[in-house]
């Protein structure tokens, strides 16, 4: 039997090439790939960087759905089918929204492959496939070793995606998260993801965890199996880890170098709306990021805008703080209403989404504010976003933050990545932006996806 695993791109910008902070290891192909027996030849494409063989011989294809990458991954699924090949969907879209998903594959996955798999490519193989396969369910995520052959030869970022938990103990009404796995968390064990990371080689590392210390005590296990290692990592963390000293120290001794904060809103009303008004409920944001510089921890911090209170005035403070507190990276995005979120709900009920299935308008782009503000025009908040970007990543900003000698030039290490990382985003900007949805990318490299591999532990 050959299965091809496909990672759609967003879609592309005529004449430019693909954004390059977007070109990390797809992880979740890497974890199906794993879950495959002996007698499975896996080949597995990246639309984002190698154009796919529609005409190869293949028994089944399974694509990897996102929200933005739903356009694109109908128009492949497309032409596998008029060609009579099998197509299986998944990913976070296939579980938020299942009914459109559907009307574009044989059969989709909701929620995780690894329950459900194996039956999956029992009934392929007797021609008895399913229409829906449901991987819902709290349970523990015991031996998941992604199978990172899949990734040979092709130019991601250097840095190596680990995962040590899904989902998030926090309900903030936007996440695609939450709406995806509740308000809960499933780890693995803490020995499997430090032995993980001993076997790939690398010494630099993401953890994808979408909170590592949404529960504290499995953040301190990882950190005591992480710690002999002599790594380095980054993750993303709540802003609320910053009132554990003892904590903060014990990921700084494991190798932690940065993490990503979602800061979201400077306006106390906007993160009560968004159901974070933790955020600042024990500490000012002030007071934590100096508990993070403390402890030598480089901070990116992201913010949204949109919520009822934004206007003008709170984006341009936004970026003075960013600015003033030397955030080594931030982002500075307009609030996208994911089907599925208590968000997308609201805004629907109240009338205000521009276009219901935002994601499938044929004209949709990067940046477009699919919904109307209260305080702003969508023109004006897609404008005041891409003013804070510029703004931000500009050169005097660059410059000046480089000063920081406490995290964002605390070694030659940390100097090198702070500029590597700051340059990139200066140069992404434009990329990004107007990105056309479900358009194929231009391709020139050569194709990788010829590689037949095995289970785990085949050869």
């Amino acid at each position: 039997m050959k299965i091809t695993l496909i990672y759609p791109a967003v879609g592309r910008k005529e004449g430019k090439s693909y954004v390059k902070a977007w070109q990390m290891q797809p992880l979740s192909m890497a974890v199906l790939a794993s879950l495959m027996p002996p007698d499975v030849e896996t080949c597995f494409y990246d639309d984002r960087m190698e154009a796919i063989p529609y005409d190869d011989s293949t028994d089944l294809v399974v694509i990897s759905v996102e929200t933005f990458t739903a356009l694109r991954s109908y128009a492949i699924a497309a032409e596998f089918r008029q060609r009579g090949v099998t197509v299986v969907m998944g990913g976070y879209h296939a579980t938020l929204i299942p009914e459109e998903v559907q009307e574009h594959a044989d059969a989709i996955v909701i929620g995780d492959a690894e329950p459900v798999w194996s039956q999956l490519l029992a009934d392929a193989r007797s021609g008895r496939l399913k229409p829906v396969y449901d991987g819902r369910g709290r349970r523990e995520l015991g031996n998941v070793r992604p199978d990172r052959r899949i990734f040979a030869g092709r130019p991601y970022q250097n840095i190596t995606l680990v995962e040590y938990a899904r989902g998030c103990n926090f309900k903030c009404d936007f996440c695609s998260i939450t709406a995806v796995h509740g308000a809960a968390q499933n780890h693995r064990p803490a020995r499997d993801v430090a032995e993980e990371m001993e076997q790939t080689g690398s010494q630099r590392f993401f953890i994808v965890d979408d909170n590592i210390v949404s529960q504290p005590g499995k953040a301190r296990e990882l950190c005591r199996e992480l710690q002999p290692l002599n790594i380095s990592w980054v993750g993303q963390a709540s802003i609320h880890v910053a009132n554990d000293d003892d904590l903060l120290a014990a990921m700084v001794a494991s190798g932690c170098r940065g993490v990503l904060i979602g800061m979201e809103s400077i306006n106390a009303a906007n993160l009560k709306a968004m159901g974070k008004d933790w955020n600042t409920a024990h500490a000012t944001y002030e007071a934590s990021l100096r508990q993070f510089r403390k402890h030598g921890l480089a901070v990116y911090g992201t913010f949204v805008f949109g919520y009822d209170e934004d206007d003008w005035a709170v984006i341009k403070q936004s970026v003075d703080f960013a600015r003033e507190h030397q955030l080594f990276l931030a982002a500075f995005n307009h609030l996208v209403p994911f089907p599925g979120t208590p968000l997308y709900r609201r805004l629907l009920a109240e009338g205000r989404l521009l276009q219901e299935k935002w994601w499938l308008e044929p004209s949709g782009r990067v940046g477009d504010v699919v919904f109307n503000p209260k305080k702003m025009t969508p023109a004006e908040l897609e404008a005041g976003c891409l003013w804070a970007r510029r703004e931000f990543y500009g050169w005097s900003s660059i410059f000046g933050r480089l000063f920081d000698r406490e995290a964002n030039a605390s070694s030659a290490t940390m100097l090198g990545v702070y500029l590597g990382l700051n340059l990139g985003s200066h140069f992404d900007i434009d990329l990004r932006q107007g990105l056309q949805l479900g358009l194929a990318p231009n391709h020139q490299v050569k194709r990788h996806g010829k590689v037949r591999v095995h289970a785990r532990h085949g050869g």
